[in-house]
């Protein structure tokens, strides 16, 4: 039997594009998947969309929010109930191609590996490829997953939904995301998953579109708004990462 894939996808307001989200991921050619539709409280008629694509599609676990708690506790709450062996997430307003998950559960699973990122389209809105050298297979070390997902740019970074988690790593670390950030609590949840994993890869081969929107919520921040949630993540992610570093050096010295 296959591993059952639990997608989480958060949603807030985006019925215009959800359609498309939704009839891309019930279209992937793997079929094992549970997939986890978690509206926070829509004003639009997301909810009349995930309801429509409910009744249709026995694999979708919608599950409705009665107070907006933001994306971070959308997340949560599928993490909560979520039961697949892997675990991948996605945004309602972009789209995948059909093999996106059966490329990702392949590469985990050949290693096999704790986590597995992949390039991926920018639709702006036209889709943009990944260059020829962004799509070369090849294993990371935990200092380059980091050091790539950190990087102001590339095809790795700190997003959710070019990645394939293990639920198991998620849940024996206790893995939540943190709802008092509004902005790059993907980034800081990938580190400290990253932490408590050793074998990463990078399947070049990309499959999911990131759809750029002009009024998304990450951009309705603006470049100053979001300065001082970014500065306070960053510090948060070294303090992490320099503890985990005096956390393996006084292992590494009482061997």
């Amino acid at each position: 039997m296959q591993p059952k894939v639990s997608v989480i996808v958060p949603i807030y307001n985006i019925a215009p594009y959800l359609d498309r989200c939704l009839t891309s991921l019930v279209a992937q050619d793997y079929p094992a998947l549970e997939l986890i539709l978690v509206d926070d409280c829509s004003t639009d008629d997301s909810k009349g969309v995930i309801a429509r694509f409910a009744a249709q599609e026995p694999r979708i676990r919608p599950l409705f929010i009665e107070k907006n708690g933001g994306v971070s506790a959308a997340r949560n709450a599928a993490l909560d109930v979520a039961t697949g062996t892997y675990v991948g997430f996605a945004d309602g307003d972009d789209w995948l191609a059909p093999n996106a998950i059966s490329t990702l559960v392949a590469a985990l699973e050949a290693g096999p590996y704790d986590l597995v990122t992949s390039p991926f389209y920018l639709d702006n809105p036209q889709s943009k490829a990944p260059t020829r050298s962004a799509r070369r297979d090849r294993p990371l070390s935990r200092r380059q997953f980091v050091n790539g997902m950190l990087a102001p740019a590339g095809q790795i970074r700190g997003y959710l939904w070019n990645k394939l988690f293990r639920r198991s790593v998620i849940e024996s670390a206790h893995l939540r995301f943190d709802e008092s950030l509004a902005l790059m609590e993907d980034e800081l949840f990938c580190v400290e998953y990253a932490l408590c994993t050793e074998k990463f890869f990078y399947r070049g081969v990309p499959a999911y579109h990131h759809v750029i929107r002009a009024d998304s919520a990450t951009r309705s921040f603006g470049i100053l708004g979001s300065l001082p949630q970014q500065l306070t993540v960053l510090h948060r992610i070294n303090r992490t990462l320099r503890a985990a570093d005096r956390r393996r050096a006084a292992e590494s010295t009482a061997r």
